[in-house]
């Protein structure tokens, strides 16, 4: 295994630094997901990349409310006990997708464990289906979280046939106790390996910054590739606010391209790598990229 050297922790680096482009696409943007009382990731999360995709106009919407009931370390979204689920959110998702005219779209959601039934997967699959039925030429990616590998709430969103299902193992298996209290990292492995197993086009993500080594990430590509995941993103770490895990180390550009040397090399058929890559960064531009997923079907 190669050994890369990292200079010490330093201040934010130049290549992080992020052009705040808030022009008229990004205000229509603001003021569409206001109109239809929509909640998105881009926000919720502090997303360095708001700015650029929000003036393409491109979002990924996070449905199921804003509040969740877990409290990863590294996640900006509020936590508590969330208002009870909106039934007519997956309708005003569709009219969304719709007024946009996007050609891809990412949906993404809270974890709701209050949800004792089936964690919030009947909104996710009616969600799905309406943009389908409203925007039959929009290609449909879900960004999940792990249901508590219920399965009948894995099937229940199955069922509605996104063409990618995604589910992030966020981290290095070592630190993801730290990283991710109420979670479980093998639970993640189980959902990604029953999507797997249920022919979905699976993708899964990860940060670096968080106090993993360099043969640590590899080692989860290798684990992840063996599972059937065809997809891989892997982004730096951006401590959110001060009450948040601190960045252990910013990795340089140069070392995220090795990640994507590798990543295809083991036989990936997308990898993402890059400082300011995140779970749906530039998800529309791939799916074009990659033939509207003709080229991904598994």
């Amino acid at each position: 295994m190669i050994k890369i050297q990292h200079p010490p922790i330093q201040r934010k680096p130049n290549w992080l630094k992020i052009k705040l482009n808030t022009g008229e696409n990004y205000n229509d943007m603001k003021s569409l997901m206001n109109t239809h009382s929509l909640n998105t990731v881009c926000e919720e999360a502090r997303c360095p990349n708001i700015y650029e995709c929000w003036e393409s106009r491109t979002a990924t919407v996070m449905i199921l409310g804003d509040t969740c009931t877990r409290s990863c370390g590294f996640c900006s979204v509020k936590t508590g006990k969330p208002n009870q689920i909106d039934l007519n959110e997956p309708e005003r998702v569709s009219i969304l997708v719709n007024q946009l005219k996007l050609r891809h779209v990412v949906i993404t959601s809270v974890d709701r464990d209050d949800l004792k039934n089936d964690y919030g997967a009947s909104i996710w699959q009616k969600t799905v289906m309406a943009i389908r039925k409203n925007n039959p030429d929009c290609t449909i990616e879900i960004l999940t979280p792990d249901f508590r590998f219920y399965k009948p709430a894995l099937d229940t969103v199955f069922i509605s046939k996104p063409d990618i299902f995604s589910h992030n193992v966020e981290c290095v298996e070592r630190i993801s106790k730290e990283i991710r209290k109420q979670s479980d990292w093998n639970r993640s492995l189980d959902v990604l390996r029953y999507a797997v197993q249920n022919n979905m086009l699976t993708k899964t993500g990860m940060m670096v910054g968080l106090g993993e080594s360099d043969e640590e990430v590899f080692e989860t590509m290798r684990i992840v590739k063996d599972i059937g995941v065809e997809i891989f993103n892997i982004g730096q770490y951006l401590q959110p606010t001060k009450n948040h895990l601190t960045v252990q180390r910013y990795v340089d550009p140069e070392i995220f391209k090795l990640y994507k040397k590798f990543g295809q090399e083991i036989g990936f058929r997308v990898v993402e790598s890059g400082p300011l890559v995140r779970s749906s960064y530039h998800a529309d531009k791939q799916a074009r990229d990659y033939g509207n997923l003709d080229k991904l079907s598994i």
